[in-house]
């Protein structure tokens, strides 16, 4: 199978004009887009991936509830689709998602082989008593799924920090917004 190809961003978020393989983008740090997909039940409990523990970086720790890259010449709502799809077995339209902010995040993981320079788009989705209840977590991705209310979530990060993804612009919108 080809390797998915990403559209690279220059350092100030503008295109490159150049798309690449996902391996050479986090050998290089290439700057490129992604997502991130907070799920709502309707409750107002938010769900979290536990990460599978046969991913490459961060596994076993608990996550946005879904994320991605954004394919070559594809768009930020259509990934977020197309995400929940793939990683929750979620079926929602582009209309169904709230756009939230953009963001940018760098990091760098594995002792400096995986460079991750990205922009990414975040979205708010709510789903359906019968859609919470038959969620699918993808094989190789998604070991398990896990509903906090916003107040369990900040007290558990607080004492446990180690156990969750950092996502701190992520994690400030959760704090002064969701409600």
């Amino acid at each position: 199978m080809k390797e998915e190809q990403i559209d690279i961003l220059n350092a100030d978020g503008s295109p490159a004009g150049y798309s690449c393989g996902r391996t050479r983008v986090h050998a290089e740090g290439l700057w490129h887009r992604t997502i991130h997909v907070w799920v709502f039940n309707r409750e107002g409990k938010i769900l979290f991936q536990l990460r599978a523990r046969v991913k490459e970086n961060n596994p076993g720790l608990l996550d946005t509830s879904c994320a991605g890259h954004i394919s070559a010449g594809d768009t930020s709502v259509n990934a977020a689709v197309r995400e929940l799809r793939e990683e929750l077995g979620v079926h929602k339209s582009p209309r169904d998602l709230e756009y939230l902010f953009e963001a940018t995040h760098e990091s760098v993981l594995n002792g400096g082989s995986y460079l991750d320079n990205e922009y990414y788009d975040v979205y708010r989705t709510t789903l359906s008593d019968e859609e919470a209840a038959s969620l699918v977590p993808q094989p190789g991705e998604v070991d398990a799924f896990q509903w906090m209310t916003r107040e369990e979530f900040f007290a558990k990060h607080k004492l446990h920090p180690e156990k969750f993804v950092s996502h701190p612009k992520d994690y400030q919108w959760l704090m002064e917004n969701a409600k």
